[in-house]
């Protein structure tokens, strides 16, 4: 595993996140990289560095963990980084999970290491089999499941059944001590529409906060993204950055304002200097007035294609590719979630954004056309901000 460079060890953690061998998403959804192969952190998030680190200190009763904290600081990663530090201990406890085992041997349906699911699909699930009726078939693939992680708990506000339903699986589980990851914006108790005791539930076990990087851990976290997009700048120019920029900023929005840098410095054949630096800031404050209607004009614009047609349903192949370049676009220039853009191109889900995103970064490393493409749209862009 890649480790950061030069980081100073009194002051900052870095983890190096690992993935589950053997995990299920619904509708098998390609597995996505977290920005950085590691999580570099402060004493702002010290406690869930530590315990991401010891999980077998906080495992053996089956209660459920929970992750809170704003977009963009890490949650995701950080469970997914669990969900493996488990089966790693499960597998070296073969006698603690021996019944376990016995059962899986002479079972049809094997058990599954680790089952990924968002709050809105396992909403969705639930009154698809609800309908059905063939609830016990959801039940029992979530009962097999060694590890649960369900993510984005607060899109579950006013959705009484969904939120009943789950808090009796987290019950099932924590009676066969079968672990539990959540996540959510905030704590169960600050969500307006959840009730009481699924907000019990959901706290029973251990609630780790997350927030956003603090200033050292932004400081490393620009200087290692610098060196994944082959940025060849100086400290004192990341430093400037650093200061300039909203205090807030998510990991995600770090990289795309680097991104901008790059791109500034492959336009204009120059190394990092003031201007790019410059360039770079205005398009990091003008990312929160990108809207998605003027990403979805351009990009219609570009390819001669209505602007009606990529917020269609329709699958024509033409129409598939450059509705996933303006997700694309929008994820990488906006700080609209998933779900958001999903919504607004047709109502599609989590998931479907998500692999349009992976198919689309794939097809932009090998068709050149394309990846020109999506350059010119982003500087059509930023160029229409800045008028």
């Amino acid at each position: 595993m890649t480790k950061p460079a030069n980081i100073p060890s009194q002051r900052l953690t870095s983890l190096a996140l690992e993935r589950p061998l053997d995990w299920i998403r619904r509708r098998d959804v390609p597995r996505t990289l977290p920005i950085l192969p590691y999580f570099i952190t402060g004493e702002e998030n010290r406690l869930t560095t530590f315990v991401s680190q010891s999980i077998s200190r906080v495992l053996p009763d089956g209660n459920p963990i929970l992750i809170t904290g704003p977009s963009g600081s890490g949650k995701t990663s950080i469970v997914i980084h669990l969900a493996a530090q488990i089966c790693q201990f499960r597998a070296t406890k073969p006698a603690q999970f021996a019944d376990e085992k016995v059962s899986n041997e002479q079972s049809d349906h094997p058990t599954i290491d680790v089952l990924y699911t968002t709050a809105n699909d396992f909403h969705r699930e639930y009154t698809e089999n609800v309908a059905a009726d063939v609830l016990q078939t959801m039940r029992d693939k979530i009962n097999r499941a060694s590890v649960w992680i369900v993510e984005d708990l607060h899109h579950l506000q006013d959705k009484v059944s969904s939120q009943q339903e789950l808090s009796l699986r987290l019950e099932a589980r924590t009676l066969t001590e079968k672990p539990t990851l959540l996540t959510s914006h905030s704590r169960p108790h600050d969500v307006q529409g959840f009730k009481a005791d699924f907000c019990s539930r959901c706290v029973g076990g251990l609630s780790l906060p997350l927030t956003l990087p603090g200033y050292d851990a932004k400081k490393q976290i620009i200087t290692e993204l610098m060196i994944k997009h082959d940025v060849d700048a100086s400290k004192d120019f990341s430093r400037v950055l650093l200061t300039r920029l909203d205090s807030e900023i998510p990991v995600r929005s770090l990289e795309a304002v680097i991104r901008s840098i790059k791109l500034w410095c492959t336009t204009n054949q120059s190394e990092p200097e003031l201007d790019a630096l410059e360039y770079a800031i205005e398009s990091s404050s003008r990312q929160r007035d990108l809207s998605l209607n003027r990403i979805n004009a351009v990009v219609a614009k570009h390819f001669k294609l209505k602007r009606s047609e990529l917020r269609s349903h329709s699958r024509k192949q033409t129409l598939v590719r450059a509705r996933s370049l303006a997700m694309l676009v929008a994820r990488q220039l906006t700080d609209q979630t998933m779900l958001q853009i999903g919504n607004y191109f047709g109502g599609r889900d989590h998931t479907t954004v998500l692999h349009a995103l992976r198919s689309t970064e794939n097809r932009l490393r090998e068709d050149s056309q394309l990846s020109d493409a999506l350059e010119t749209i982003k500087r059509q862009l930023t160029d229409q901000l800045r008028q």
